[in-house]
């Protein structure tokens, strides 16, 4: 009656104790709204379509680079590890999965244990064999007695309160957000890579104008040293051409070096260490990036950027995170259960008669760990804020860096149109300066003036397409392009 009575007040008072602990939770999963995308960019370039739609093939026409990008992609170092952390993703997705089903194993022990001649083991093992109920392959080896095992084990946690299925949909998203993370690399490199392709060209072309004005300069140090020899010009006007001359192949040595510099960074990019970089020698403005840009509405960039789509998941992933920790505050049921032949002698091992299973079931709750849980539960909720304020600075980046490089495009085109217009002007001035001075109307101050302004100008022009071009690229990988083939 004692014991009966003992667990008519023990069990509830258990069950009480479980129940309260899984109560006493904290504040709900917090889950702040997000702050909405403008309904559309700023001035008259919102369309239906967007730049991004357009594939690397289709927007880099240039088969150079494509060559060149196809190379970055497949040995560059960052996005091998970026594919390797994928990989390592959908290994912990295929874990998570795995959580929600009953585990089975199989095992197989051999031993033997001496027992103490006055221990309960060793007295009860003795008086057993005594027993006239048992037969003789029922009577315990007992110095020492062995113990043979060999059968399947299971266990099983039921996923009540949706703590494994939220840690399943934790690691589902973190994969898609590696699998983003992914994406955005190789949205870096197609432009990193693009950006210094056309710097090449930029470079040919700043060569090529140098070249022209140290053709141009040559010319006139010539006609300068046959007037000085016939005293029409003085010694120091020879003295000004030369060191004129002088000064712009240095530049040209200069650009040399960069042009080098660019095809190493180029190489490193490749994953190789030397190489020589194929690039064409025509106009720095394609046609691919000529034309009036499409950019969509704002509201594409969710959809296109692989940081948003990065952003968007992990907050997603935080969110599970949370509501897996709110579920350790509940009783957790676990089911275990084994079947096995099991004997102490070995020849008695695989009988029939040996054959024994256990089952049992259980239900857990934390009582003393509370305190460790709601804190664990706190690092998850915060962590979902701070993903929710992550996701909201990287969109608020992505429309920032969308509208910025709309500005500098439209500027830029305005300021391409008037340097191509001085360097027209300047160089008729040039022309004229030359005439004036075969006629002594003119100093050689003034031709040289004249050439150095023209020289400005057309670098000037050029570094200005040179924007353009980075621009335009980086607009591009800003809408969200580049990491689709």
């Amino acid at each position: 009656m004692r014991v009966k009575s003992f667990y008519v007040l023990a069990v509830p008072a258990i069950f009480m104790i479980m129940w309260n602990s899984s109560c006493v939770t904290t504040k709900k999963t917090v889950w702040t709204p997000e702050k909405e995308l403008p309904a559309q960019f700023p001035g008259d370039h919102d369309t239906t379509e967007n730049l991004a739609l357009q594939t690397r093939d289709k927007f880099f026409t240039d088969p150079y680079l494509q060559q060149l990008i196809a190379k970055v992609l497949t040995h560059n170092p960052d996005m091998l590890m970026a594919m390797k952390r994928v990989e390592m993703a959908a290994s912990y997705l295929k874990m998570s999965r795995n959580a929600l089903w009953p585990s089975l194993s199989a095992q197989v022990t051999a031993g033997a244990t001496k027992y103490g001649k006055y221990t309960i083991d060793g007295v009860g093992n003795f008086d057993t064999n005594l027993s006239p109920n048992i037969d003789e392959n029922q009577k315990t080896p007992v110095d020492p007695t062995p113990d043979v095992w060999m059968g399947l084990r299971t266990s099983w946690e039921i996923d009540l309160w949706g703590k494994l299925s939220n840690m399943k949909e934790a690691a589902k998203h973190r994969f898609l957000a590696t699998e983003q993370g992914k994406n955005l690399i190789k949205a870096s490199l197609v432009t990193q890579t693009a950006l210094l392709y056309y710097e090449l060209i930029a470079l040919e072309k700043e060569k090529e104008i140098i070249h022209k004005h140290v053709q141009l300069q040559e010319q006139a140090l010539e006609i300068v040293e046959a007037q000085s020899m016939g005293g029409r010009a003085t010694q120091l006007a020879v003295q000004q051409f030369k060191a004129s001359l002088l000064n712009t192949k240095a530049i040209a040595l200069q650009i040399q070096k960069r042009i080098k510099t660019t095809e190493n960074q180029l190489n490193a990019l490749a994953g190789q260490y030397s190489g020589e970089i194929a690039y064409t020698n025509k106009s720095l403005l394609p046609d691919s990036v000529q034309s009036i840009l499409e950019v969509g509405v704002p509201a594409q960039l969710l959809l296109h950027r692989p940081d948003l789509q990065q952003a968007h998941a992990e907050l997603i992933a935080s969110r599970a995170d949370a509501k897996a920790a709110k579920a350790a505050f509940f009783p957790s049921v676990n089911i275990s259960a084994y079947t096995a032949f099991h004997a102490f002698k070995p020849e008695l091992w695989l009988n029939p008669a040996s054959l024994s299973y256990s089952f049992l079931s259980g239900l857990t709750a934390p009582i003393f760990q509370h305190k460790q849980i709601r804190e664990q539960f706190k690092i998850a909720t915060a962590a979902q804020e701070v993903a929710v304020l992550q996701y909201q600075k990287t969109a608020l980046q992505a429309y920032k860096e969308v509208i910025t490089l709309l500005q500098e495009i439209n500027t830029d085109r305005t300021i391409r149109t008037l340097k191509q217009q001085e360097v027209s002007a300047l160089e008729e001035g040039i022309q004229a300066a030359n005439d004036l001075y075969l006629a002594g109307y003119a100093s050689y101050l003034e031709i040289v003036t004249a050439q150095k302004s023209k020289l400005e100008a057309e670098l000037q022009l050029l570094d200005t397409e040179r924007q353009m071009v980075t621009s335009m690229l980086l607009l591009y990988q800003s809408l969200g392009g580049g990491w689709q083939k």
